[in-house]
């Protein structure tokens, strides 16, 4: 009987995780290139539903948010509520101080040079001096291949799906 009682409450607590895991966690396989190559299409990422509601969202996490047409995108984060953001000869700066993007190096080397960004102010592609209060500037790694805030502004609380976990492939 004890046996017995000890294999249902293990199958019970079997189930109930794995539904807790479903709860909290979503599987998002990656299309497209914008977020090259910290991500290729086809990649297999484990998304928390529930961290930005618990968590505060940090620059260069990367979100899984509804853009236009209700699309779901891919972005990192550069700009954080309440700052001003703009790129100068492919350097990031926040509240006009220099802040490195060190995932971006491998990229850098293989475009031989030229801007992989481009030069801009929050204000020219968004029309905002600040960043608004409950909403995000975001970008892909790909710059040059990569439809983001520049093209369709900022990202708000309400449209983001979650915040990559981690990549659960091998590729």
């Amino acid at each position: 009987m004890k046996k017995r009682f000890l294999v249902i409450a293990a199958a019970l607590l079997i189930v109930i995780g794995i539904q807790v895991k479903n709860a909290v966690f979503i599987v998002y396989k990656v299309e497209g290139v914008s977020m090259n190559p910290t991500y290729q299409e086809g990649n297999t990422l484990l998304i928390n539903r529930f961290a930005h509601h618990f968590q505060t969202i940090h620059r260069f996490d990367i979100l899984l948010f509804k853009g236009p047409e209700k699309d779901v995108f891919i972005k990192r984060v550069i700009g954080l509520p309440g700052e001003t953001l703009k790129y100068v000869d492919d350097q990031l700066y926040i509240n006009n101080k220099p802040v490195k993007e060190p995932y971006l190096d491998d990229l850098k080397e293989v475009t031989a040079g030229g801007d992989l960004t481009g030069d801009f102010t929050l204000e020219e592609v968004t029309g905002e001096k600040r960043v608004p209060q409950n909403h995000y500037f975001v970008l892909g790694d790909n710059r040059i291949h990569s439809y983001d805030s520049r093209h369709f502004g900022f990202v708000s609380d309400k449209e983001i799906v979650g915040i990559v976990a981690e990549r659960i492939d091998k590729k």
